[in-house]
């Protein structure tokens, strides 16, 4: 059985969708991907995964738009999938519309958290729920990762609730386990940071340096902090894609440097070494205020043992349990977010007993292997193997 996964982006391939394709693999079914080309997708071509480069644009443009269904559409007729996978908000709309054009008999669509939200204005609203009520007619599953969507779906009558399913996300919870780190490369990493000796307490945060991602917000807050905290440092960890509809690595820096806070954080770019580099925090923290699905880089931090600060969110919300895994803060308020995380600067053991339960509820509720099953399930009732 044949199997295409469609996305935007290499980058989401390698972060998000890799584990999954790996393990259908290894259940002998042929997975390959389309996206757009780029070095992590050399990369990935290297590595032995079958990618076919089709240009596919992340934001709204009607021309390059038409040329991405014409490409993906040739390609899936070429080929003769069995099933279509697509992901991300436009890539998604456009590889549904393909797939059918080119007579897929299954099409499936992993919501990545719906692009319209209770953060939305009125206007984006209607126009992604519109979109995506049209797409789900020719979906034959759809598929979430946290309980609000499918709620959500339902309420609004998306579409038939025969087609909804729970999904989630999940890490490997192997790979991110602090008693898998070395003590002598946990010092050198720290080092090579450029994180001083003197440095006591660490804030992290991972995500695309975008202004949704709220690095701005955090950067603030560390500002509030640290005459309470002088040996505090910040790290933000992830970089900037050319394709990012709203680059903000200029204005964050010009941010820290406005603030006159340069000595105490630091900008590590794209790491592949993420376990390690969470080894290094006291705490987590997401001031993300755009359309998560349940942001996986919460699920890594809670895998190792940390506390997370997160914002009142779909998704995060989700993931992070307020006064037991973590603190849920108001998104786009950096006086909260540097309320929360001095609360738990200021408390190592309150710091301890929420990264245990972190663990615990990832192990319990967020193990990429049950999602692995979850989706092998839904694959099955579809007709595959």
């Amino acid at each position: 059985m044949k199997i295409l996964h469609i996305c935007a982006i290499g980058g989401t391939v390698e972060a998000l969708l890799r584990p999954q394709i790996d393990y259908f693999l290894s259940q002998n079914l042929s997975v390959e991907i389309a996206c757009s080309p780029g070095a992590e997708v050399e990369k990935l071509q290297q590595q032995g995964y079958i990618i076919h480069p089709v240009q596919i644009d992340r934001r709204i443009s009607p021309l390059s738009n038409l040329r991405s269904i014409y490409q993906l559409t040739q390609l899936i007729g070429r080929n003769q999938y069995d099933l279509v996978h697509v992901h991300t908000p436009i890539a998604a709309v456009l590889g549904r519309i393909a797939a059918k054009l080119a007579g897929v008999k299954r099409i499936v669509y992993t919501a990545h958290g719906f692009p319209f939200h209770d953060r939305s204005s009125p206007r984006e609203y209607r126009f992604y729920f519109t979109v995506e009520k049209l797409t789900a007619l020719i979906t034959d599953l759809i598929l979430t990762q946290n309980y609000e969507d499918i709620a959500t779906a339902k309420k609004l009558n998306l579409c038939p609730p025969a087609k909804l399913r729970y999904l989630g996300n999940g890490v490997d919870i192997n790979r991110f386990q602090r008693d898998r780190l070395n003590p002598t490369h946990q010092i050198e990493l720290r080092k090579s940071l450029g994180i001083p000796d003197y440095t006591d307490l660490i804030i992290g945060t991972i995500g695309r340096l975008t202004h949704k991602k709220g690095s701005g917000y955090l950067i603030e807050a560390a500002a509030k902090l640290l005459p309470y905290f002088p040996n505090l440092q910040v790290l933000v960890i992830g970089s900037q894609l050319s394709s990012d509809p709203e680059p903000f690595q200029k204005k964050l820096i010009q941010k820290i440097h406005e603030l006159g806070i340069e000595k105490n954080v630091i900008l590590t770019g794209e790491r592949q070494d993420i376990p390690e580099v969470l080894g290094l925090l006291d705490i987590f923290t997401l001031p993300t205020f755009t359309h998560e699905g349940l942001p996986r880089s919460i699920l890594e931090a809670m895998s190792m043992n940390l506390p997370v600060v997160a914002t009142d969110i779909r998704g995060c919300r989700e993931a992070v349990i307020h006064g037991k895994t973590g603190l849920i803060v108001p998104p786009k308020n950096s006086e909260k977010l540097a309320e929360a995380l001095g609360i738990l600067l200021s408390n190592y053991q309150l710091r301890q007993n929420y990264g245990q339960a972190a663990r615990k509820r990832v192990e319990a509720d967020y193990d990429e292997e049950l999602v692995f099953k979850r989706l092998n399930k839904y694959y099955q009732e579809l007709g595959i193997y």
